[in-house]
């Protein structure tokens, strides 16, 4: 690597830093409330896992553009105009998952420390296959600019709706009123349903990154990976309730006694076998 190529990436990283530290410090100074007192004074989780995704859009979503192009200053544009991008899409992102959990508005800035734990972890599982989704639209290589800018969005909105999707679909499944237990506080929903997103999140990006091809064989692969996503994650569900949660420890028990240890090994199994699943579906897309 030559001094122009070294001095580049680490230009590269800067505007990634930059524009993390910008996005903190100007949520903070338009809610009404400190962060050091909602975070180190009060340890507000609930507010912190929140705070945690959306850097993770930032960071993770722009990070496929680190260290491409390196003899090429441009390059620095295409990384200040991804990391706007991934944080615009996760200003989005808090008024969808609102919508979507919720079924209200937007919570108001003011009101940020006030949303609980258990509607938190699910706006983090939302973030996070959100950050997967603009991590692979920003891989590979397109015939042109205009097919490559018209993909990203293309594809983004596609991985959006998916995640949507996934949630909705969730709340069928799940025992009761899933919204309703979320919104009043109960972890282990929480954790289980911000695991599903995250999971689907993973897959789709499987199916996303790598090289455009043509839409329709594109569009296809993105169908095909949704659909193994959601039946496969599913599937696993309910082979690990049959074979990991023993004893009196079961799906129903997990969400109806709040039995947060095993709500928390369902949500890290079912991120674990959507890895291998999302690598076997971009072997396929290929």
């Amino acid at each position: 690597m030559n001094g122009t190529a070294a001095l580049i990436a680490v230009l590269q990283v800067l505007i990634v830093i930059l524009a993390v530290g910008g996005g903190w410090w100007l949520l903070n100074a338009v809610t009404a409330f400190d962060d050091h007192d909602e975070l180190w004074a009060r340890s507000n989780w609930g507010y912190l896992v929140q705070r945690v995704g959306f850097v993770a859009v930032q960071v993770i979503g722009v990070s496929s553009l680190i260290g491409q192009d390196l003899n090429s200053w441009g390059s620095l544009v295409w990384v200040g105009g991804g990391v706007v991008w991934a944080t615009l899409l996760a200003i989005v992102g808090f008024w969808i998952t609102d919508w979507m959990i919720l079924r209200t508005r937007a919570t108001p800035l003011a009101a940020l420390n006030t949303v609980p734990l258990s509607v938190g972890l699910v706006r983090l599982g939302f973030y996070l296959g959100l950050a997967l989704v603009v991590r692979a639209t920003f891989i590979g290589h397109a015939p042109n600019l205009r097919t490559s800018l018209a993909s990203v969005a293309v594809f983004t909105v596609a991985g959006i709706a998916g995640l949507v999707i996934a949630f909705h679909l969730h709340t069928l499944v799940a025992p009761g009123n899933l919204r309703a237990e979320m919104a009043a506080g109960r972890v282990t929903e929480g954790l289980e349903s911000g695991a599903v997103l995250t999971a689907v999140g993973l897959i789709l990006y499987g199916a996303m990154a790598g090289d455009f091809t043509t839409w329709p064989e594109s569009l296809a692969g993105f169908g095909m990976a949704l659909g193994v996503a959601y039946v496969g994650l599913y599937v696993a569900r309910y082979l690990i309730d049959w074979f990991v949660l023993t004893g009196e420890c079961t799906l129903r028990t997990i969400h109806a006694q709040q039995q947060r240890g095993a709500a928390a090994l369902l949500a890290f199994l079912l991120v674990m076998v959507a890895l291998p699943i999302s690598a076997v579906v971009n072997l396929y897309v290929e």
